[in-house]
């Protein structure tokens, strides 16, 4: 054997381990379970309904004034990927004074943000007063 002959020898044998190694990486990466990313996981996420921010303080004034009067009613609202009410309208209000501090007080709260999540819709049950 000349050394002609030699090199091609390793030549060859350095290309099939070579060929070998890239194909097992290839089917390594093929057969390895897909993790979902962090998009994923936030859009899974966005089915549930946003958390509810504790409500600023009211001052005593607004305090006695809610005293007074007792609301109770459902509100439809829409809730913004930031966490603010964008939409409130209430359902089979009571009166229009009850309609307007019902939809008042949905406009007021704030929801844990959820971006990329779009829009949620959903019908909260509020009472409003003693």
């Amino acid at each position: 054997m000349n050394k002609f002959e030699d090199r091609g020898n390793v030549r060859s044998m350095l290309l099939r381990e070579i060929t070998r190694a890239g194909l097992a990486l290839f089917l390594f990466l093929i057969f390895i379970p897909a993790t979902p990313t962090a998009a994923q996981q936030k859009k899974s996420d966005c089915g549930k309904p946003p958390a509810v921010l504790p409500p600023p303080k009211q001052p005593k004034e607004q305090k006695d004034k809610n005293a007074k009067s007792r609301f109770e009613g459902k509100v439809a609202i829409t809730i913004s990927e930031n966490g603010d009410v964008v939409d409130a309208k209430a359902i089979n209000p009571a009166s229009t004074e009850a309609a307007e501090r019902l939809t008042d007080y949905a406009k007021s709260q704030k929801f844990k943000p959820r971006p990329g999540c779009g829009d949620f819709k959903t019908v909260v049950s509020y009472l409003i007063g003693n």
